[in-house]
């Protein structure tokens, strides 16, 4: 049984609850299984805010990430919280304004919040931006069936943004 564990760390506003589901629910689409679970603070815009995902081809007994595979980091906050506590062996995706001068590691570095604010005009689209680079990096998911579940999970109007961002993310990571 494969089975892959997801964390997309951020902050509130930065769309990392809805990429989660997004990507739980292209898992689905492409013949998977998945589970999402959100964690997120006490503010809509600025708290802390983290989305898990497991995805695993056989039927999931514990629906929680306990072992994290990959980190995608969004925010300088979620770096602190969460790569302390980081498997060296996982993939590491973080956002180049978060990682340190002095980080060691093999971390995958991508202007995710700069090319976000270039499309949007601040962090609406942040989250799908870094599912963009998830999939181009990892091919965890078909970027046809995530194209797809972006299409069907975001607001109408933001549509053609939210596709332009994905398109973006999987450029930054050379998909």
């Amino acid at each position: 049984m494969s089975r892959n564990e997801i964390r997309i760390a951020g902050t509130g506003g930065q769309g990392v609850v809805t990429a989660g589901r997004i990507l739980a629910e292209a898992a689905i689409l492409s013949g998977g299984e998945a589970t999402h679970s959100q964690v997120y603070g006490p503010q809509s815009r600025g708290g802390a805010s983290r989305s898990d995902v497991v995805i695993a081809t056989e039927p999931i007994g514990f629906p929680l990430a306990d072992n994290i595979d990959l980190l995608i980091i969004l925010s300088a906050a979620a770096y602190a919280k969460y790569v302390p506590d980081f498997d060296p062996d996982g993939q590491l995706i973080i956002d180049s304004r978060c990682a340190p001068e002095s980080m060691n590691g093999d971390a995958a570095r991508f202007a995710v919040v700069d090319t976000a604010r270039a499309i949007s005009g601040g962090h609406l689209v942040t989250g799908v931006v870094a599912l963009g680079v998830l999939q181009a990096h990892t091919g965890v998911v078909d970027a046809d069936v995530l194209e797809r579940a972006v299409a069907a999970r975001v607001p109408t109007q933001h549509r053609k943004m939210n596709l332009d961002a994905l398109c973006a993310g999987m450029q930054l990571a050379g998909g």
